[in-house]
């Protein structure tokens, strides 16, 4: 997992007493540190299995007690890529619609999913994970109401269900289906989005749709 750490930390190094406390929580300092020592070495032979003892490695960077991911170093991290992605497709969004549209898509096909699921309970995932999730979000929001402007319907639904996958209770994500249903003509799956929502916000927030999501449903079915 120390690798992990350093990836999640990639623009922050940690001193090397904080990633035991990540690691070792309850093991006493003598041997959180002895433990940090095998799985580092175990990090470099797996990196760099050919690296001189005593030489610095190309991938981790030391800088006395703290630690951090070399910068410039060899690596492809879809995190960091995803992020960079996002980042030009708003700068792009007033000049170029088109190419930040595909950027946007781009950008999605790298967001696989929750950020290091199989250390979803660690303490020192958290903030990247949520980090990350909120900015596919509101990325995906942005993405479905821009082609929903130019018509564009089933890059919509697709979107759509993949931001209800992330969170199933966003609930412009809904509203986006129901228009883009709607202007397929497929009203049956009009009202089955719009249960869908209702069924969905009842059972995890306990709480009705809003007044645009039940004033746009109504407005829907009755302009059949």
């Amino acid at each position: 997992q120390i690798f992990q750490i350093l990836v999640t930390y990639r623009h922050a190094p940690l001193d090397r007493e904080q990633i035991c406390e990540y690691l070792w929580p309850n093991t006493e300092p003598e041997a959180a540190q002895r433990n940090f020592k095998v799985a580092l070495n175990g990090l470099y032979s797996v990196l760099e299995p050919d690296r001189a003892p005593g030489q610095e490695s190309a991938y981790v960077l030391r800088e006395g007690p703290v630690y951090g991911l070399r910068p410039g170093a060899d690596l492809k991290i879809d995190a960091e890529e995803f992020t960079v992605k996002l980042d030009q497709t708003e700068q792009l969004l007033s000049q170029d619609m088109d190419r930040a549209l595909e950027l946007y898509v781009e950008a999605f096909e790298l967001y696989a999913g929750e950020f290091l699921s199989d250390a979803r309970y660690e303490v020192w995932s958290a903030i990247e994970r949520e980090h990350l999730a909120v900015r596919y979000l509101q990325a995906a929001d942005k993405y479905c109401e821009l082609n929903l402007a130019e018509n564009k319907y089933h890059q919509v639904i697709r979107e759509c269900q993949r931001i209800l996958a992330q969170d199933s209770c966003w609930e412009r994500a809904y509203r986006y289906l129901m228009i883009a249903f709607d202007g397929l003509g497929d009203h049956g799956q009009v009202a089955r989005t719009y249960q869908r929502c209702v069924e969905t916000l009842n059972t995890e927030l306990s709480v009705s749709p809003s007044k645009e999501t039940i004033s746009l449903y109504q407005s829907l079915i009755a302009s059949r």
